[in-house]
């Protein structure tokens, strides 16, 4: 194989693996922050959602308290204590969790929402390394130079930034916060579950959640 074919061809895999890479990751943390005081390990959790959708908030409430309960972290959906038509601020949580032994609030709703446009080229060009097009030079530009003129076409994405904040109960203070990231997702679902496996990681990552 010719040095050019080399080159080409491990540049090809490298495009390959990103492209794998990034078809399973979706949603990433683009930021995260944790109080460099904090010391507190927190066991009892509220998980609220906020958001229009009240099916999509149980939805997210419910999974991610099934996930906690997985690793051993007590937590209970806002939903079973806050009513949906009822406005969720620092009174209203206050008292849904009063006589519990709640000790933190993790708090998640919706930044922004972003459109991309990406031109993508037609998929009519297929390489054929050490023969076919590949084979000699006359062959390999008039079949690269009427690939490049073929028209592609513009795909809109959307890219959903999520921020989600867990407050300590009994100084009302933001101990962490993170932003996610999820590009152009197939179903809320599928937003839900990277999210939270996500969230959850960092959370302990950070030693934030402990089983009780």
């Amino acid at each position: 194989m010719s040095v050019f074919n080399q080159k080409f061809s491990k540049v090809m895999l490298f495009l390959g693996t990103v492209l794998l890479v990034s078809a399973c990751a979706n949603t990433k943390i683009s930021q995260s922050w944790v109080e460099p005081d904090n010391k507190k390990v927190y066991k009892d959790l509220l998980v609220i959602g906020i958001g229009e959708s009240e099916q999509n908030r149980r939805a997210y409430e419910s999974y991610f308290v099934e996930e906690l309960a997985a690793i051993g972290v007590e937590a209970v959906a806002s939903y079973k204590l806050i009513k949906s038509d009822q406005k969720i601020d620092r009174d209203t949580v206050a008292k849904a969790i009063e006589g519990l032994d709640i000790d933190g609030v993790l708090v998640t709703h919706l930044l922004a929402v972003d459109e991309e446009t990406i031109y993508r080229p037609s998929m009519d060009y297929m390489p054929m390394y050490g023969g076919g097009y590949y084979g000699g030079l006359y062959s390999y530009y008039p079949h690269v130079n009427s690939y490049v003129h073929r028209p592609g076409y513009y795909t809109t994405h959307e890219t959903y930034t999520l921020e989600t904040n867990l407050y300590d109960v009994n100084s009302e203070e933001l101990v962490w916060s993170a932003q996610t990231r999820t590009f152009s997702p197939e179903s809320v679902q599928e937003v839900i579950v990277d999210l939270t496996r996500l969230l959850i990681k960092d959370l302990k990552d950070k030693n934030l959640i402990k089983a009780k």
